[in-house]
């Protein structure tokens, strides 16, 4: 009589644990290459720049305020500029998404004073409509760094 004992291992907790772990480091590694591509592509100069090209860091509040974050349970990587820290300072906070995309928006003007926020009761406002070329800063820091990220996660796991 012949008898054969087998002994099966499985390891999948330990590939869902490796391949879990190396997604985070990659995106981590992904959104810090995004975010330093975008910030870098801005250079300090005085007055605008020129339309398809990055916006000028003027202040460098803008390249400051872009942030990248990963989502550990839906392995997600968010990078942009950060809402609250681009509308500090008076800023309006859909500066990045002008400066991105380009497009027209209203402007209040108060024209009896020098005062940002609301107006006071019965004082004129006027809204004017200014047309801004897009400067995109976000997309092009992605598209350069897409070929490398690919490289990079194939040794992971």
């Amino acid at each position: 009589m012949i008898s054969v004992k087998t002994n099966l291992t499985t390891y999948l907790p330990r590939v869902q644990r490796a391949v879990k772990k190396g997604t985070f480091t990659s995106l981590t590694h992904a959104g810090r290459a995004i975010r330093k591509t975008a910030q870098q592509s801005m250079r300090e100069a005085k007055g605008p720049s020129p339309p398809g090209t990055p916006p000028h860091a003027h202040t460098g509040r803008l390249r400051r305020s872009i942030l990248y974050a990963v989502d550990k349970q839906n392995d997600e990587l968010v990078v942009g500029p950060s809402y609250n820290m681009v509308k500090r300072g008076g800023r309006p906070p859909w500066l990045a998404q002008m400066l991105e995309h380009g497009g027209t928006f209203q402007r209040r003007l108060t024209p009896k004073r020098k005062r940002r926020g609301r107006p006071r009761k019965g004082e004129e406002v006027r809204t004017v409509s200014v047309t801004y070329p897009a400067r995109p800063f976000m997309a092009p820091a992605l598209e350069k760094n897409l070929a490398r990220f690919h490289r990079e996660w194939q040794g992971t796991i």
